[in-house]
């Protein structure tokens, strides 16, 4: 990273001070490793906080972020890590593409940490300036981070269809599952609140029931409510193989769910 930034960083006369310093970024990095492996990164940045947050070189790590590795000699290595998002989506709601690279920890509180390629995680604008540069002591409150907390492959987005004036709407929730402990349960709460990722999959939802309807009206006067409900079925059952807490897998699960859905209620989307 610092190699990357290097002529940048000699214009601004920092190169010796920062090489000074590389032993220190390569301890705190490997120190981040370690603790997220072990599920105590909160922990440890709690620790670490109130040294970080007055590091007398706190302004200078955060201006080579922002103006060398973003915008400068490191940008193929920022659009590298961006480009490790899976199917380029972001990796905190899976909805938006992943444009920017958000700060885990946030530089402006772990300034040790703004050049770090495991604090970095690829992410849309939307989540990225929701996120905000807060950082919270609350476990409860502790974001996901995308390389190290393992969500599992066991459902717990869940949506609903309901029946409204002029068609229908769906509505996504959480239900963590009974092994998960109750600081993960309230972690994932809280997650898809501040993100509002409610709202965001209910707009991907009603655009996809829009294309939907006229596929699943024909199949359900052609062969009847109870293939429209396995074809629907196999279609969640592919989704969830891929993803199974994407929005699409609980929106297919859920349509299949809805009698008011297979007898019909697509028409009146």
């Amino acid at each position: 990273m610092l190699n990357a930034c290097t002529k940048w960083l000699a214009k601004q006369g920092w190169d010796e001070a920062f090489r000074g310093r590389l032993p220190e970024l390569v301890e705190t990095q490997e120190r981040y490793r370690v603790a997220a492996e072990a599920g105590q990164l909160l922990a440890l940045l709690i620790s670490e906080v109130g040294a970080q947050s007055v590091d007398p070189d706190k302004g200078r790590l955060n201006a080579t972020y922002d103006r060398a590795f973003v915008g400068g000699g490191g940008r193929k290595l920022y659009d590298a890590i961006k480009a490790a998002a899976i199917h380029g989506s972001c990796t905190v709601c899976g909805v938006g593409e992943a444009s920017t690279l958000d700060h885990h920890a946030p530089k402006d509180s772990f300034p040790l940490l703004a050049l770090t390629p495991l604090n970095l995680v690829p992410a849309c604008g939307p989540c990225n300036q929701g996120k905000s540069k807060n950082f919270s002591t609350v476990a409860a409150e502790e974001p996901f981070h995308p390389y190290f907390d393992d969500l599992g492959a066991v459902r717990w987005l869940y949506a609903d269809v309901c029946r409204v004036a002029g068609g229908g709407a769906v509505e996504f929730s959480v239900r963590p599952p009974a092994d998960w402990s109750k600081i993960k349960a309230e972690r994932l709460f809280h997650h898809f609140t501040r993100h509002k990722l409610g709202k965001k999959y209910g707009y991907q939802a009603s655009r996809r029931l829009a294309t939907r309807r006229r596929k699943d009206t024909r199949l359900l006067e052609s062969s009847g409510a109870e293939v429209l409900r396995a074809t629907l079925i196999e279609d969640a059952d592919s989704c969830a193989v891929v993803d199974p807490n994407g929005w699409e897998t609980a929106l297919l699960y859920a349509l299949a769910d809805s009698d008011w859905y297979i007898n019909g209620g697509m028409k009146e989307i």
